[in-house]
């Protein structure tokens, strides 16, 4: 049985009621967790997992979630005991920290908001690897510089970004009835009529994203990298 992605369908929610599954004990008094259904994230797609806590409703169990990653159709949570001991059949809330799923959701929805507005300015890249990190956030195409006011092109994307902010465009999902190979389901990702095949978190408006950034732009061995920070 593979784990059900509720971030997947609702990407603002932030709680969610499980069964845990399975259990694994590893040494360092280190646990992973394995639930019916959760909405912790878990990373890739270039986006940081959550963090958060896992416990029952009278909190006589509470697990700190510390990372969480995808396994074979599972969600891995992984993380410390505060306090009792987990046993498979228990009823858990999952809350996930939710100041940091706004700034990992952020960066995210803002490296394809950058995706949309290159295309929007007739730009000729094919994008390629994201990387939403705090640390140093960028976005990858495959194309050539030449011909490219560097300048001029940094702060056409940052206007454009400004303007589509402003135009209340909202974020919309679809699923096909098919599955993907890794076990998540297939889903587009919508603003306005730009789609991205997608399965990570999303801002459910582009006015939400704050103010981008563009630090840099420049050849990454066959690549050009565009790094963005955001301002709320």
């Amino acid at each position: 049985m593979n784990t059900k992605l509720l971030y997947m369908e609702s990407m603002d929610q932030l709680e969610c009621s499980a069964i845990i599954v399975d259990i694994d004990h590893r040494d360092g008094g280190e646990y992973t967790l394995i639930l019916n259904q959760t909405v912790f994230y878990p990373q890739g797609g270039g986006q940081p997992y959550d963090t958060g806590t896992i416990q029952s409703p009278d909190q006589s169990f509470v697990f700190t979630v510390t990372e969480v990653r995808f396994v074979n159709g599972l969600v891995c949570h992984t993380g410390t005991l505060e306090k009792g001991t987990p046993h498979t059949g228990t009823a858990v809330q999952c809350i996930v920290n939710s100041e940091r799923r706004k700034i990992n959701t952020n960066l995210h929805s803002a490296g394809h908001l950058i995706d949309m507005v290159l295309k929007r300015l007739s730009v000729d890249w094919q994008p390629g690897k994201g990387y939403h990190f705090p640390e140093g956030a960028y976005v990858e195409y495959s194309g050539s510089l030449d011909g490219y006011d560097i300048e001029k092109l940094k702060q056409d994307i940052e206007s454009e970004c400004v303007n589509l902010a402003t135009q209340n465009i909202s974020t919309k999902l679809s699923f096909d009835n098919s599955e993907h190979t890794s076990g998540k389901p297939n889903r587009t990702v919508f603003y306005g009529d730009f789609g991205i095949l997608c399965g990570g978190t999303h801002v459910n408006n582009l006015s939400q994203i704050g103010r981008v950034i563009i630090r840099k732009i420049k050849k990454a061995k066959d690549s050009i990298r565009v790094s963005y920070d955001i301002e709320s």
